[in-house]
């Protein structure tokens, strides 16, 4: 048995949750994977995995030998690239997760460019709708996300900041009128975010500061882009980021109101997991997003 190709496995196995998705990965058959699996076991005369029909679940014992495995693991890699001197030269599959938003509007144009500039690495990316994906249990190593991350675990670099627009289809305001001041939302149907609808506010940065104001709707969404759909669509008021919007408001489809108090905008992070060792991939894809994108996203 080789020890690290079984202890790697394991690991993907563990991560990804399952035989076929981590022999996707490594390039090996389910059989190839379940062996490899069952010789770590039997090397440590322990059960890793409980394995059912539907799923993988790791013991105790399973869940403390991941834990120290990815040290190692992390260990182990930054000692290659080290030695082939691959800090300046990352090599490898970048595994990425992303809004799609952020990523159907600017990301993926980039992916081209920084492949040309890596020849050595190689990029696997995941749109979601979901604001919260799991980065370490789904194996990813790069989670790009809209919105504030004081409270993840994880390290949150700042890639930049979006400006959101509020706004609605002509046809709302002829129906409901045009609000003057953010106050005015109370009176408005709006459209909201599921995290809108929960606190009952929208942002604002008046003359005299940050301030925020009650907002109310029959609708929220998960979805930036349902609320954009419900929003051009003449439902209600719509507080979306330009990214989705500037087509739309530059040909008359969605008009802009409240523009002297500029909705709060939205910030973009690149997220990651706390390790010892960051692997130059990460370190070089993170590094090649702060470049592209800190400058011109506003």
């Amino acid at each position: 048995m080789n020890l690290l190709t079984a202890m790697r496995v394991f690991e993907r196995v563990a991560t990804l949750g399952g035989l076929s998705a981590a022999g996707r990965e490594l390039g090996m058959s389910s059989t190839a994977v379940s062996r490899h699996l069952k010789e770590l076991e039997d090397e440590l005369g322990v059960r890793l995995v409980n394995r059912t029909t539907r799923r993988l679940n790791l013991t105790e014992v399973g869940r403390n030998y991941l834990e120290r495995s990815r040290i190692l693991l992390d260990e182990i890699d930054e000692l290659q690239d080290s030695a082939r001197g691959l800090h300046s030269h990352p090599r490898g599959l970048v595994r990425v997760s992303c809004s799609n938003v952020l990523g159907h509007t600017r990301i993926t144009a980039l992916i081209p460019k920084f492949l040309r500039e890596n020849p050595l690495a190689s990029v696997e990316f995941n749109l979601t709708s979901r604001y919260v994906v799991g980065v370490v249990e789904e194996g990813y190593d790069v989670a790009i996300r809209f919105g504030d991350q004081s409270d993840s675990a994880l390290i949150a670099r700042h890639l930049g900041e979006v400006r959101n627009f509020v706004c609605a289809a002509p046809a709302y305001f002829v129906r409901h009128g045009r609000p003057i001041h953010p106050a005015d939302l109370q009176g408005h149907e709006c459209v909201l975010s599921n995290y809108a609808k929960r606190i009952g506010t929208w942002p604002f940065q008046g003359p005299d500061g940050p301030f925020s104001v009650p907002v109310g709707s029959r609708v929220s969404t998960n979805s930036v882009e349902a609320a954009y759909q419900m929003t051009i669509a003449g439902f209600g008021i719509g507080n979306l980021p330009s990214l989705l919007v500037n087509d739309a408001l530059r040909t008359g489809r969605l008009e802009a109101v409240l523009e002297e108090y500029r909705p709060v905008s939205s910030p973009i992070y690149a997220l990651y997991p706390h390790r010892t060792y960051v692997p130059a991939k990460v370190r070089t894809f993170v590094d090649f997003l702060i470049r592209e994108l800190s400058s011109d996203l506003i």
